[in-house]
């Protein structure tokens, strides 16, 4: 499994609803739009195969997630709280922290991997060390946030003559990251040296190009460096599974009779605007990071092409999914 670490150079808005909600921005990045992000990208550089790819991405990748490094040297990488681990069962004494453990969003991989033991879901583990209400240390440290967020004025344009709306102004969110964390996203090995190679290429120009909205004014530029697995194992068939990409399931590989059995899931509604085209993209309803299932979904790349559209667009629900616990 490969590890890409992005150090952001500059802020970023990330759409978090798909409907131009400017006031709020993800602090992390969805894999659909991580993917969609680097196929732009990459038929930059190879534009001989641009439908091939948007059909079958030649990558599978997970959303970005947090990391840090503190002041040892020493990576500390963030993953999605499992669905499944949130009924943590405390005593009456702790009663008191039930409302910081059901905010929590991140944990670090250490905590994440004990969030599956009969220890943390009765209550018998000791509150992590929280930061920004919701980021979990697995053991203390000096960061006071990883993160910050400001809001900076714009004025509406007009989508069909580009020619500013008199009197609209809105505010646009941006997430700047601490100096020494960014976000983290992890792949499935390349087939072959070339094709990692091409990828890698695409990222470095995505970093130069930006990601996120806003970039024509400086936003979502970042480097990348290669970083370490942080102990994760893929999901192989029959293991119990969690995801850490959006999920679109395949009706005919993934919808079997007992396919939700024992599962924990939860579902977003995905959709946004074609570039500047002024069309929306078909909404569609996928499954979020963290979800666990009895096995790995494999997923699909899926159609959202609407009317009218001139060019067929497409976007990745392929699952990623690694051994729970």
């Amino acid at each position: 499994m490969l590890c890409y670490r992005l150090h952001f150079t500059a802020p970023f808005h990330i759409d978090s609803r798909g409907d131009a909600f400017h006031e709020r921005s993800e602090t992390f990045i969805h894999s659909d739009t991580l993917s969609a992000a680097l196929l732009s990208a990459w038929a930059l550089l190879e534009p001989d195969r641009v439908a091939e790819r948007a059909e079958q991405p030649p990558f599978s990748l997970s959303s970005a997630f947090p990391f840090y490094k503190d002041h040892y040297g020493q990576y500390h990488y963030f993953l999605p709280r499992a669905l499944n681990t949130q009924a943590v069962q405390l005593p009456k004494e702790r009663l008191q922290d039930a409302k910081k453990i059901k905010k929590l969003q991140w944990l670090e991989v250490a905590l994440w991997r004990k969030t599956f033991t009969a220890e943390w879901l009765t209550g018998k583990t000791p509150l992590p060390d929280i930061k920004q209400g919701c980021l979990a240390f697995a053991k203390q440290t000096h960061l006071r946030a990883l993160w910050a967020e400001e809001e900076r004025p714009r004025l509406a344009i007009d989508r069909l003559t580009n020619a500013t709306l008199d009197g609209q102004l809105f505010h646009l969110s941006r997430i700047w990251f601490d100096q020494d964390g960014g976000l983290y996203f992890l792949a499935k090995p390349f087939a072959k040296p070339a094709e990692q190679a091409a990828f890698e290429a695409a990222l470095s120009l995505l970093g130069d190009s930006g990601i996120g909205a806003d970039r024509s004014n400086g936003n979502g530029f970042f480097k990348w460096e290669h970083g370490q697995n942080p102990g994760l194992r893929l999901a192989k068939a029959d293991d119990r599974a969690v995801a850490l990409s959006l999920i679109s399931p395949d009706i005919d590989k993934d919808c079997r009779p007992d396919w939700l059995e024992k599962s924990a899931y939860k579902l977003v509604s995905r959709g946004g605007w074609i570039g500047q085209s002024g069309l929306r993209k078909k909404r569609l309803r996928m499954f979020a990071e963290g979800s666990v299932f009895k096995r790995p979904l494999q997923g699909q790349v899926v159609d959202i092409t609407p009317e009218n559209a001139p060019n067929k667009v497409c976007r990745d629900g392929r699952g990623f999914f690694v051994q729970a616990g």
